[in-house]
């Protein structure tokens, strides 16, 4: 392998981070990130200058360092505040706030993409244990925060109504975190086959899983597929502690195909179910494994996480004094109730003369409920900052 591919790479990095250093972040904590993916390029400069990779073996080790630092890049920029409001990104981090250990340290970023569903998680840089264990070795640079990284369709990153599968997204992460679903699919499966679930309870699970029958027959593939069914599961009933039924609305909306499932995800029609059914405090085998899976791993509730706030605010065109984080959530479910069914209290309180339009509606709510998390956490900050004083 040529070297000089590498030296290409490198200075391909130069110029990027050359790029980031104006970049204006809503935390410090990815600034200081930022700084230590600086700092890291210093040493491979440094070691690659003193000493040049005699190996392929070498180069594609630097070459992956070098992967490690253009794909945070690309996720911190982004994250910047001309880009993606903090606001969402602040609901999503105090979710995740509530499932993580004391002392873990991650920064939710994220990737924008054109693509108007294109809603996702990609876990390899929160979870790239190897490469940070390596480059603490190698350079005596300790990565102290992971990225979560949940890629957003660019033309909604401002649309809070359309961004309550992000929610979703983050529940990969806590799924992928905490092995919930792959610990559980193993359990299912030895239940299964060992014939300990009642005649009841087997029925049910096989009209959810009805491939579990032939599971010996290619395990490697339905192991994948039982993870993924039970993943997309776990991720639907996470966003809807704090969505409410804001998510299945959405979903139903944008899957074309909603009674056929594929191999990574679960037929539409079963996710609404199960979802319903949580929201309904319905009887389900899938709820009733996971709660189990979720409380044995993490020591977490499975429950519902958020209260709408009251939406007279909102009616008069005023943003909603938000008094605590079930109120924050809330916002998205009391958003999605004024879209679907509020259109004329809107003209009615306000005495005009005109029904609203859409998109008037559109604008004001997006608007209110930005403005609604922006006056909290301001709040918030007025707060700690007094109780900090002397």
């Amino acid at each position: 392998m040529d070297v000089k591919l590498l030296e290409l790479h490198i200075s391909q990095a130069q110029l990027s981070l050359n790029r980031a250093c104006n970049n204006n972040y809503s935390d410090n904590n990815k600034a200081e990130y930022q700084d230590t993916l600086v700092a890291l390029f210093d040493k491979i400069k440094e070691n690659f200058s003193s000493k040049q990779p005699g190996s392929d073996i070498e180069i594609i080790e630097i070459k992956k360092e070098l992967d490690f630092i253009f794909q945070s890049l690309e996720s911190l920029d982004s994250s910047t505040l001309n880009l993606i409001p903090y606001e969402m990104v602040a609901c999503l981090k105090c979710a995740m706030d509530e499932w993580l250990v004391k002392g873990e340290k991650f920064i939710i970023v994220t990737r924008l993409i054109n693509e108007l569903t294109g809603f996702s998680f990609d876990p390899s840089i929160a979870f790239n244990d190897q490469l940070f264990r390596s480059i603490k070795q190698k350079y005596s640079i300790d990565i102290v925060h992971r990225l979560v990284q949940i890629s957003i369709p660019k033309a909604l990153s401002r649309d809070y109504l359309a961004a309550v599968p992000l929610y979703h997204e983050l529940g990969h992460f806590i799924d992928i975190k905490n092995n919930i679903t792959s610990s559980l699919e193993k359990h299912l499966v030895n239940l299964f086959f060992s014939y300990q679930l009642p005649p009841a309870t087997q029925t049910e699970l096989l009209s959810y899983f009805p491939f579990l029958p032939h599971y010996h027959s290619n395990p490697k593939m339905y192991e994948f597929v039982f993870q993924r069914h039970l993943g997309e599961y776990f991720c639907d009933l996470f966003a809807s502690q704090y969505v409410g039924r804001s998510l299945n609305l959405y979903l139903e909306y944008i899957t074309e195909q909603q009674n056929y499932p594929v191999n990574t995800h679960p037929s539409t029609t079963f996710r609404i179910k199960v979802v319903e059914d949580f929201l309904s405090n319905n009887k389900n085998v899938i709820i009733y494994y996971l709660i189990d899976a979720i409380k044995q791993v993490t020591g977490m509730d499975l429950s519902i996480r958020y209260t709408p706030p009251s939406k007279n605010d909102f009616l008069h065109f005023l943003p909603v004094d938000i008094q605590n984080e079930r109120e924050l959530h809330g916002l998205f479910s009391m958003g999605w109730d004024l879209w679907l069914n509020n259109w004329d209290a809107f003209s009615k309180n306000m005495n005009m003369v005109q029904p609203i339009k859409r998109e008037q509606v559109y604008s004001v709510i997006n608007n209110l409920i930005e403005k609604s998390i922006s006056n909290y956490f301001i709040n918030q900050k007025w707060k700690l900052a007094l109780s900090q004083e002397p």
